[in-house]
C-alpha cells in the first residue's frame, strides 16, 4: 500500500462499503480489447516464429497452431489481420479521444513525480525483502510502477505497429535494411511488453493488496478503503472535489430558496 494509516475499524467497514469510480467505460472497453488482441498476437506470433530446431516454443505448441489454421500461411495471415485491426481501433480511439479525453488523462494522472520517483526506489527492495520497515509514498490513481509499464507499452505498440505494417506490405519497401531490421524490433518490442504483462498480471490477478485493482476493470470501481490505502492523493482529492460538490449544490439550494421567498 502507498503509505502506513491507523484507521479505526467502523470508519474501514464504512470506507470498504463505499465505492468510488476509478475506470470509464471506454477504460474498461480498451484495456479488455488490448488484452485480448495482445494475447492472440503473441500466441500466434510464437507459432510463426519459431521453428522446431530452436526448442523455444513447445513442438506440440507449434503443431497446434498451425494444424489449427491449416498451415503456416493461413497462421501468418491471421496473425497480421488481427494486428490491422487492432492498430485500427486504437488508431480510431486516439483520434476521436486525443483532445478530450487521452491528454487530460495523461497529464493528470499519467506524469512521474517526487513520490513516484521515491516508490520506485523502496518498491522493489519490499519486494526482494530487503526493506520492511520503510512506508511508501503516497500514490495517485496509478502508482508509479503502473506509470512506467505504460510508457514501455506506448513505446512498445508504436514499434510494433510499426514494423507489423513494414513486414505485411513487405512487397512496398524499398529498402532491405528496413525489412531486416523489422523482424528484431518487432519481437523485442512484444518481449519488452510481455515481461511487464507478466508483473502487471501478477499484481492485478494474484497478488492479495491489489485484487481490487484487478476486479474495478471489470466494475470500473474500487472501494474508498482501497483508494484510502493505496492512492491517497487521488483519494483526498475525490473526497475535496465530491466536497466542493455537495456545497456548491448546497450554495444553489439555499438561493433558489431566497429566491422564492422574495417572490412572495
Amino acid at each position: 500500500m502507498s503509505h502506513e494509516e491507523f484507521i479505526p475499524l467502523a470508519e474501514r467497514k464504512h470506507l470498504r462499503e463505499k465505492q468510488i469510480k476509478k475506470h470509464n467505460i471506454a477504460n474498461i472497453l480498451t484495456h479488455w480489447f488490448n488484452a485480448g488482441a495482445g494475447a492472440l498476437l503473441v500466441l500466434t506470433g510464437l507459432g510463426i516464429l519459431f521453428s522446431p530446431r530452436l526448442g523455444i516454443v513447445p513442438d506440440i505448441w507449434l503443431e497446434f497452431v498451425r494444424n489449427v489454421f491449416g498451415g503456416t500461411a493461413n497462421l501468418i495471415t491471421f496473425h497480421y489481420t488481427v494486428g490491422l485491426i487492432w492498430m485500427a481501433v486504437m488508431t480510431f480511439n486516439i483520434l476521436v479521444g486525443f483532445r478530450k479525453y487521452f491528454i487530460p488523462f495523461a497529464r493528470n494522472r499519467m506524469m512521474l513525480d517526487k513520490d513516484d520517483i521515491e516508490w520506485l526506489k523502496v518498491k522493489p527492495l519490499q519486494m526482494l525483502g530487503f526493506v520492511k520497515d520503510k512506508p511508501l509514498p503516497p500514490q495517485d490513481a496509478y502508482n508509479a510502477g503502473q506509470k512506467i509499464y505504460s510508457y514501455v507499452v506506448v513505446v512498445g505498440a508504436l514499434l510494433i505497429g510499426f514494423t507489423g505494417v513494414i513486414m505485411t506490405f513487405h512487397q512496398l519497401v524499398p529498402w532491405p535494411w528496413l525489412l531486416q531490421w523489422a523482424l528484431p524490433v518487432h519481437f523485442g518490442a512484444m518481449g519488452m511488453i510481455f515481461a511487464g504483462w507478466i508483473i502487471h498480471v501478477y499484481m492485478g490477478a494474484v497478488f492479495p493488496e491489489e485484487k481490487e485493482a484487478f476486479f474495478s476493470m471489470f466494475t470500473g470501481k474500487v472501494s474508498a478503503l482501497y483508494a484510502r490505502l493505496h492512492h491517497s492523493k487521488w483519494y483526498w482529492r475525490y473526497v475535496t472535489e465530491e466536497a466542493e460538490w455537495e456545497d456548491s449544490v448546497l450554495e444553489k439550494g439555499r438561493q433558489l430558496q431566497e429566491e422564492a421567498a422574495g417572490a412572495d
